[in-house]
């Protein structure tokens, strides 16, 4: 099954002076989501900018991905909000890619073979809740230019989809989920919006209600209520807050990281020698 990671720089230069910075942890993590991939289900590429590129060739990680840098995101619409809209490149990304494509979180490592546990339609790494603090009833959360509207044939019952992994098999769906994702992230007036709320929204709930309005069923890899469960796959989303703050927690993390490429994929113990953050992992 061939795969993306996604990585728009342009939110991680604002936090950053300009310069794009990625720290130990989340490199590790990366490596190992390529190479897992590569090793258990096939093929992937990463959908990046021109700074992008650059980073990963200098840090010599170009050759994580066996599809290739591609730098499309270059492509991505100027007025897009950055802060706001901090996973819009993956969502660029996805509609630019064939049909079928899977999208893969650089935080998200599959241990095993996915490709039994995906099904016709659309498959996602979970379901979520609607809980208020990230779901918001949109109609009261949000304000919208006047001229949008949300599709009268939108469901907003259903629950949000993590979309850490996703893959659409209907060329048409994706195109719909992508136009509709879009057409929302323009339309939002709220330079002061809660990122996660904005960004989650246009991500993960609008997916599950243009899959609804299509006919199409949502199949989930994990479940909700078993993610602690790190046997199939590792995803290391909000546990990266805990690792920016605990330097021992940081410490022994990137310690089993390392340890596991080292031992899985011995080629690449050069890379981890050679790059100052990583190095001292390696002894």
């Amino acid at each position: 099954m061939k795969a993306f990671h996604a990585f728009w720089t342009a939110p991680n230069r604002l936090k950053n002076g300009g310069e794009v910075v990625l720290p130990d942890y989340e490199l590790l993590t990366m490596m190992l989501s390529a190479l897992k991939w590569r090793e258990k289900n096939g093929s992937i590429r990463m959908v990046t900018d021109s700074a992008g590129a650059a980073f990963f060739t200098r840090a010599g990680l170009a050759e994580l991905w066996d599809d290739g840098l591609d730098t499309s995101l270059d492509g991505m619409p100027p007025a897009l909000d950055p802060r706001l809209f901090w996973a819009a490149g993956k969502l660029e990304a996805l509609r630019r890619a064939e049909a079928g494509r899977a999208m893969l979180d650089v935080d998200l490592i599959f241990w095993e073979s996915i490709g039994a546990r995906c099904k016709d339609g659309v498959t996602v790494a979970h379901r979520e809740a609607l809980t208020p603090m990230v779901y918001p009833d949109p109609h009261a959360a949000f304000s919208l230019d006047p001229s949008y509207a949300f599709p009268s044939e939108w469901d907003f019952s259903l629950p949000a989809a993590n979309t850490a992994f996703l893959r659409i098999t209907s060329g048409a769906l994706r195109d719909y989920y992508a136009k509709e994702a879009f057409r929302f992230m323009s339309a939002l007036r709220m330079p002061d919006a809660d990122p996660t709320v904005a960004m989650c929204f246009a991500e993960q709930r609008i997916l599950p209600m243009c899959a609804a309005a299509k006919g199409v069923a949502v199949h989930a890899l994990l479940n909700e209520e078993r993610l602690d469960d790190q046997s199939f796959a590792t995803h290391l989303w909000g546990f990266k807050r805990a690792l920016a703050t605990s330097p021992g927690q940081r410490v022994e993390y990137c310690l089993g990281c390392a340890a596991r490429l080292l031992r899985d994929f011995p080629a690449w113990r050069g890379v981890l020698t050679d790059n100052p953050q990583t190095r001292l992992y390696t002894e």
